[in-house]
């Protein structure tokens, strides 16, 4: 018999940024099952906040970028974007390749509903590409 878990960690996605590029707004899709069996449903998103940071680890105090982040169309369609702005990227420290330990940071998105309730959606590594072109 399979074993199931209840988990607040949200959708693990990492991000590969090259550093000095945009990150164009990425659009989340948040739903939720009534019940497991249940067909998804929309979140409604009405009232609720958006936000997002990457820090150096998960532990680190210093936040080095926050998100770009918004409800997209109607709240109760369940869509949000978040995105960087090339002077963001631009920012960040980078090694040659993506697997330089100076590359790597951390990053989640959060949103905080109508009655306070926080959720991660996303969460992950974050590898920056040092720039060429300046």
């Amino acid at each position: 018999m399979a074993t199931s878990k209840i988990s607040t960690l949200g959708e693990r996605r990492d991000l590969e940024l090259h550093q000095g590029a945009s990150l164009r707004p990425v659009r989340q899709y948040l739903t939720r099952r009534a019940t497991p069996t249940a067909e998804p449903t929309p979140v409604d998103l009405t009232g609720a906040q958006v936000r997002g940071q990457i820090r150096r680890t998960a532990l680190s105090a210093d936040v080095v970028a926050s998100f770009g982040t918004r409800i997209a169309t109607v709240p109760t369609e369940g869509w949000i974007e978040f995105w960087l702005t090339d002077e963001q990227t631009a920012a960040l420290t980078a090694g040659d390749e993506l697997t330089s330990p100076e590359s790597l940071y951390a990053y989640d998105i959060e949103v905080e509903d109508a009655e306070g309730n926080v959720d991660v959606t996303l969460s992950g590594a974050v590898r920056v590409r040092a720039g060429v072109t300046r």
